[in-house]
């Protein structure tokens, strides 16, 4: 008897200990169930949700003016279902997973499924536990069709309430954007978005065991294993190691690109490439903000690459390295012509509403796409999908190639954005990469980054990548980019 009772004193604490159903005013995060007959549990954010009849994604008038944040609809508890895509699914005909395929690397090169060098240009969506309601195929399809984006970047939220505390919601979300743009026919990266990665190296493994497994067989897919390490985190005695941990787990599915995070939030790309970690088709990460990263990275990068490892730059943005504070658009301009000469491929930080100068959307901007570029997006968002898009218009000049070789094109490139204007010449560097060659640059131009009358024209050489036989190539190539140059002067 005293036995029962005991089994039975015990039962009813286990009752009375159990987290009741929230009511209608209660925070449902936590119980993720309703009290009152149907009413279902819908998340606003990483801190909040409520039970309620329906529920809209954005911004909601029936919420205190002081609390009125998006509410991301997310309905509570989560299960994760996987993707949805069948396994035999084939990119659009014509899309640019259609006509590269798998990506390999090759010395400091990222080619194609030909051989051919190729550059990844795109965006990245903000951490997801913050942002998920810009985390949708609406968002994905708007990018691809309106901004010309190629490559997406998932920086899926390791701490902070996310995958560590909702695996669920986390890969749900995940899945979402990933299988919008494989169907886009664009490249995706999957991210561990976390600065300490190295502390979570079983969850890390677990969750790039069971994604490579899931898309591992689609090309489109790069896996991003460690976003960025801390200026505290040495190369050899702590990143290093850890990646060590996961390339051999997504390689047990997959032989896809995996984009590896370097210390210093991925800025010692220098001193990772004096100890190169010993596998095949891996990148090294590099990030920039810049009005806080100048000349001095660029060397960094200058280093690693002379070295022979790839770099890809994952996330950079228009303004100070917190992700807010002063745009510069002078020395995003020099970071992307960098970019282009080297081939390097990128992802721009990030589509997302938070009032900070970096965001490419203005606060309560819809989540569903369809942004109009007066209207809705930031000063840094214009100038990133004006990029992206290529407003240009070409004049093309022919001349011989500095091997030798026979002939090669150049083009010369007025770009009309709205937030300037600017000539570069283009031509065929002597290993043949074909790149855009646009560094070191001399610029003339009005003050006022964003002021829409702003003229600047830039004009390039590679010089220094002249044999001598070539000199009298580069004297006609000079004549016929003045007179282009003239032309495109003519027509503003």
């Amino acid at each position: 008897m005293r036995f029962a009772l005991l089994i039975l004193a015990e039962l009813i604490g286990d009752v009375v200990g159990a987290e009741s159903c929230a009511g209608d005013t209660e925070n449902c995060q936590s119980s993720m169930c309703c009290s009152t007959a149907g009413r279902t549990c819908f998340e606003k954010d990483a801190t909040w949700a409520s039970c309620r009849a329906s529920c809209t994604p954005g911004i909601s008038p029936d919420d205190p003016p002081e609390y009125r944040t998006p509410w991301s609809c997310q309905v509570l508890p989560v299960v994760f279902q996987g993707s949805v895509l069948p396994r035999n699914f084939q990119p659009p005909a014509g899309s640019p997973v259609a006509r590269h395929g798998q990506l390999l690397v090759q010395g400091r090169h990222l080619l194609d499924k030909h051989g051919q060098h190729v550059q990844l240009r795109g965006m990245s969506l903000f951490w997801s536990q913050w942002s998920g309601r810009y985390w949708n195929s609406d968002v994905v399809n708007w990018l691809v069709q309106d901004w010309n984006i190629t490559l997406l970047r998932a920086a899926m939220g390791v701490e902070s309430g996310g995958y560590l505390e909702n695996q669920n919601v986390q890969k749900s979300l995940l899945v979402k954007v990933v299988d919008a743009a494989v169907k886009a026919g664009i490249y995706v990266v999957i991210d561990w978005h976390d600065h300490a990665a190295h502390n979570h190296v079983a969850e890390a493994s677990l969750f790039f065991d069971e994604m490579a497994q899931l898309y591992g067989h689609l090309p489109n897919v790069l896996f991003e294993t460690f976003n960025e390490p801390l200026n505290m985190h040495s190369w050899a005695g702590v990143v290093k190691p850890y990646h060590e941990e996961i390339i051999p787990v997504i390689r047990n599915h997959t032989n896809n690109l995996i984009i590896l995070g370097t210390p210093t939030w991925s800025q010692d790309v220098d001193i990772a490439a004096q100890n190169p970690i010993s596998a095949e088709n891996i990148a090294y990460t590099l990030h920039f903000y810049a009005s806080t990263h100048k000349q001095y990275l660029r060397d960094k990068a200058e280093v690693a690459l002379q070295s022979g490892i790839t770099l890809f730059v994952t996330e950079w943005g228009t303004c100070e390295a917190s992700g807010n504070g002063k745009i510069d658009l002078d020395e995003a301009r020099a970071w992307l012509d960098f970019l282009d000469v080297h081939g390097i491929s990128h992802a721009n930080w990030a589509v997302n509403d938070k009032n900070e100068s970096c965001s490419a959307l203005l606060p309560g901007t819809s989540s569903m796409g369809q942004w109009d570029p007066q209207l809705d997006l930031t000063q840094s968002g214009r100038f990133v999908r004006s990029r992206l898009l290529k407003e240009e218009t070409h004049v093309t000049s022919t001349s011989v190639a500095p091997d030798g070789s026979g002939l090669s094109s150049g083009s010369l490139t007025a770009t009309t954005s709205g937030e300037a204007i600017h000539a570069t010449s283009t031509s065929v560097l002597p290993d043949g990469d074909g790149l855009s060659s646009s560094s070191p640059t001399t610029t003339s131009s009005a003050a006022g980054v964003d002021n829409q009358d702003t003229r600047t024209i830039t004009t390039t050489t590679h010089e220094d990548t002249m044999s001598v036989s070539s000199r009298t190539c580069l004297c006609v190539w000079s004549m016929l980019l003045a007179v282009s140059i003239a032309q495109v002067q003519h027509a503003l």
